[in-house]
C-alpha cells in the first residue's frame, strides 16, 4: 500500500483525525470481536478518519455514531442488511453516495465497495485502501473536469 504521506497528498487541505493509540484499537477490536486488518490499524494509528472529495468519510473515525466500530455494530445488528455479507465484512469509509468500502474476510488483500441498495452484491475497488481512494478521487475530479 502507498504511505500514508502518499493518502495525505492525494488530497491536500482535507481535514485528518488526529491519531489513535494503540488502546484505541485494542477497544475497537474488542467491541467488533476480530482484530482490525494490518492496513486499518496503520491508518487508525496515523490519523482517526478523514473527508475525501465531495467532503465525504472517506475513512470513518474509529469511534463515535458514525465511526467505524458503530457502522459495522449496525449494520451486523439489523436483518434489514444482507448478513451473509456484512458479518463478513469490516467496512471503514465511504464515498458519501452511499457506498462503502470494507473488507471482506475471504478476499484477502482486496478493498470491495458495497451498497445497501446492492443486496449482498458488491464491486472489487481495488487491492488497498489507497487503490479505492485514489478511484473514487479520480471519478469525481473527471467529474467536476466535465463542468
Amino acid at each position: 500500500m502507498s504511505s500514508v504521506d502518499d493518502i495525505r497528498a492525494l488530497f491536500p487541505g482535507r481535514s485528518f483525525g488526529s491519531a489513535c493509540t494503540d488502546t484505541d484499537i485494542r477497544i475497537a477490536e474488542e467491541i467488533l470481536g476480530e482484530p482490525l486488518p494490518s492496513v486499518l490499524r496503520e491508518l487508525y494509528l496515523a490519523f482517526d478518519g478523514f473527508r475525501g472529495s465531495t467532503d465525504a468519510y472517506f475513512f470513518w473515525s474509529l469511534f463515535g455514531p458514525e465511526g467505524m466500530v458503530e457502522m459495522n455494530r449496525f449494520y451486523r445488528g439489523d436483518d434489514i442488511f444482507p448478513q451473509e455479507l456484512v458479518t463478513q465484512c469490516l467496512f471503514f469509509g465511504d464515498n458519501g453516495c452511499g457506498q462503502q468500502w470494507g473488507f471482506k474476510r475471504d478476499l484477502s488483500d482486496t478493498i470491495i465497495k458495497w451498497d445497501a441498495e446492492w443486496g449482498a452484491d458488491f464491486e472489487i475497488a481495488g487491492k488497498n485502501p489507497f487503490d479505492a481512494w485514489q478511484a473514487e478521487k479520480r471519478f469525481y475530479d473527471s467529474l467536476a473536469d466535465n463542468d
